[in-house]
């Protein structure tokens, strides 16, 4: 009796809090399907009950909008999908060498070429100050092949601790670095840009997830492999990946999720042909912001967005959990 009083009582709270949680989505989709008078009226809850369902603003943002909403949402998922696969298969194959190999990375060198990079990056004002910064930057590159083969080596847990070091960093100390170079480089607003930044700052994110996935040792069926004479990528794309789905499924969805909500390197970094989602809203809403008790119109206009920026997590995340619960992705 005491268990099921517990469990009637936990419950009954996670359905209060998801109710909770689903009111706005549930506002702002029913927003969505009124009509100019239906929204400047008392508010109305229930399609043909309280008010007469309109499809204006769903036409008008797919077919007729100025800001072309398609385009953006075809960027999201376009930038989203391809940097999430592309985080995926880079951030498995770093936890395959570094836990199927032994460590051949060394401290000192490591450091000297993290240095070297480091400082070719950074600008500075003047001719002089530049050639003196590269000078120093060469040198250090210099200094980094010197010490090859030298110095305590470091460890499968070290590398993939300074990996995690990296998310450290708040975006907005990298998003001015990475904006200088997509303008220098040409490649501002472009799906390549933006599909390789959320990529690296989506690695080592996906590293953190996916080490207890792969474990940190060669299983039994990769070394029958190895035995075999197959390849390492073989082992890897034929024998390791099919027993790890699960893993893979599940932090892919978060993965996608963080692409797909990103807002501030695609604000810097896209312009108009590969803007995103989430500035194009923001941006929607900073122009709406005065009409605030009228223009009810464009109420409805955002809401269908909105509605519509909600589609593909909410889809991609329901077809991982289904899948997820029947163990489809399983071992």
């Amino acid at each position: 009796m005491p268990n099921t009083f517990g469990k009637a009582v936990t419950y009954s709270l996670l359905g209060l809090w998801s109710a909770i949680c689903l009111v706005p989505i549930c506002w702002t989709a029913i927003t969505s399907l009124k009509s100019i008078g239906d929204i400047d009226q008392p508010p109305g809850f229930l399609p043909f009950v309280d008010f007469t369902p309109s499809l204006d603003a769903w036409r008008f943002i797919l077919f007729a909008h100025n800001e072309n909403l398609v385009t953006r949402f075809i960027n999201s998922a376009v930038i989203g999908g391809a940097a999430t696969m592309l985080t995926l298969v880079i951030s498995g194959m770093a936890i395959y060498g570094l836990t199927r190999f032994p460590p051949a990375i060394r401290w000192a060198p490591a450091a000297a070429m993290v240095l070297g990079c480091g400082l070719a990056t950074v600008p500075v004002p003047g001719l002089l100050p530049r050639l003196a910064l590269a000078g120093v930057a060469l040198a250090s590159l210099v200094l980094a092949i010197t010490l090859r083969g030298r110095g305590p080596v470091m460890s499968a847990s070290g590398v993939i601790s300074l990996m995690l070091a990296t998310r450290i960093l708040p975006p907005v100390v990298l998003v001015l670095p990475l904006y200088m170079m997509a303008v220098a480089s040409g490649t501002r607003d472009t799906w390549a840009v933006m599909i390789f930044v959320y990529t690296a700052i989506n690695v080592p994110v996906a590293v953190w997830l996916l080490l207890p996935v792969l474990g940190p040792r060669a299983t039994e069926q990769e070394e029958a492999a190895q035995l075999d004479g197959a390849s390492h990528l073989g082992i890897f794309f034929t024998i390791l990946l099919p027993m790890v789905r699960t893993g893979f499924a599940a932090a892919g969805l978060i993965v996608f999720l963080m692409c797909w909500n990103e807002y501030l390197f695609a604000a810097y970094l896209t312009a108009d042909q590969a803007l995103t989602l989430p500035p194009w809203a923001v941006g929607q809403l900073s122009l709406k912001e005065a009409q605030i008790g009228g223009e009810a119109e464009e109420w409805a206009h955002l809401s269908a967005a909105t509605m519509l920026m909600m589609v593909p997590a909410l889809a991609f995340s329901a077809f991982v959990q289904k899948h997820l619960a029947r163990g489809a992705f399983g071992r």
